[in-house]
């Protein structure tokens, strides 16, 4: 079966990915997509399935639909996977899903560009259409040949067979867009708790040595990488990219993590810009709305997905508190630093989250006492 329209679901990496893509599965009983093809369950023949027979470049089912070999039968390669949720709430069982039906919108999970941490920024630094390739792109598993073996764009894994291979797929494929938004500041903190997972699986003791999971760890971490990437930075010309090269070395100063906000700031932006270039449909999805109102802000998602609630809604558990990782001095700095970042629809979507502390009149006091 051939289906109409992909919806794609960008957001910053752990901003509520893997929840919105499980509360999707669950509330319709429909399977969802990802870029990512490796972290999908592979088909029979252990490759990644594409979501749309003619693109094997992606997007690809997380949960294949069964297919026909040769044999005649029916069925996918191994035991379905658990889907493993980066957000910190309940997943539950992947289990089995149906494939969503003649009409809807496929959601498809990307992360898009500009998101790199610990990063100089030659690394970060993009316009729309750089950005927007990212959201198109991923990767999926196909089988090692001895012709791959000089492909320096495959990592393989000799001991299952198979190998990542990155893709790129056509815009024309994105229809639809759900633009998914978390507060930045526990979004940032996110962001190193993942980085303390990735290196915990390396067994890098020396990093996690170094950057404790806790709030004095998050703020080395911080710190280490706005001294490492400064002489970088004031190097940039930034008037180029359509910033005020002081307004922005001023607002860099002072503000802990301060290329983890302009990255945050600037991926949005760069959504934002993205979507009105594909001149697509896209709502807007605030993770903390799901605390509050996970009902409503589900149903308004598959309305718009042209799909229906059949199911169970997944338990949400965002009971963290990460108040003790920034001041509120450094939440009133950085804030300052996103609204001179921010783009007018950045600004929309964001300025809920920064703190209203007359930030600007302080730092105003404080240059005038030092000129």
């Amino acid at each position: 079966m051939q289906y109409e329209q992909t919806n794609s679901s960008p957001s910053f990496p752990n901003s509520g990915t893997s929840f919105t893509s499980l509360l999707i599965r669950h509330a319709s009983n429909a399977t969802t997509a990802s870029n990512y093809g490796m972290e999908c369950n592979p088909g029979q023949d252990g490759k990644s399935v594409p979501v749309h027979d003619w693109s094997s470049k992606g997007p690809y089912w997380l949960h294949p639909p069964p297919s026909k070999d040769n044999t005649g039968h029916y069925g996918t390669r191994g035991k379905r996977k658990q889907i493993i949720s980066t957000s910190g709430t309940e997943t539950g069982k992947s289990g089995s899903f149906n494939t969503p039906p003649t009409g809807a919108s496929v959601l498809t999970k990307t992360h898009c560009g500009s998101r790199c941490t610990f990063c100089p920024p030659e690394k970060y630094l993009e316009t729309w259409q750089t950005f927007l390739v990212n959201c198109l792109s991923g990767s999926r598993s196909v089988p090692i040949t001895n012709k791959d073996s000089t492909d320096t764009k495959s990592l393989k894994n000799t001991n299952t067979g198979y190998q990542k291979e990155y893709t790129t797929y056509h815009p024309s494929l994105v229809e639809k867009a759900v633009h998914l938004i978390r507060n930045p500041f526990d979004n940032l903190v996110s962001r190193f708790h993942h980085e303390q997972k990735e290196h915990k699986k390396r067994h890098d003791t020396k990093w996690t040595g170094r950057y404790s999971n806790d709030a004095h760890g998050f703020r080395k971490w911080c710190a280490d990488e706005d001294r490492l990437f400064r002489s970088k930075e004031q190097k940039i010309n930034w008037e180029l990219i359509g910033y005020k090269q002081r307004e922005i070395q001023m607002h860099f100063e002072g503000v802990s993590c301060h290329a983890e906000f302009f990255r945050y700031v600037q991926w949005h932006n760069l959504a934002l810009e993205s979507v009105q270039q594909l001149e697509i449909p896209v709502i807007y999805v605030h993770y903390e709305d799901y605390t509050t109102n996970l009902q409503k802000e589900t149903d308004r998602m598959l309305h718009f997905l042209n799909m229906t609630r059949v199911g169970t809604l997944p338990i949400f558990d965002s009971n963290k508190d990460y108040s003790d990782y920034f001041s509120l001095e450094e939440r009133a700095a950085a804030s300052e630093l996103m609204r001179v970042v921010a783009n007018d629809g950045g600004k929309k979507l964001l300025q809920r989250y920064w703190v209203g502390l007359d930030y600007r009149a302080m730092r105003k006091q404080i240059q005038a006492i030092l000129d």
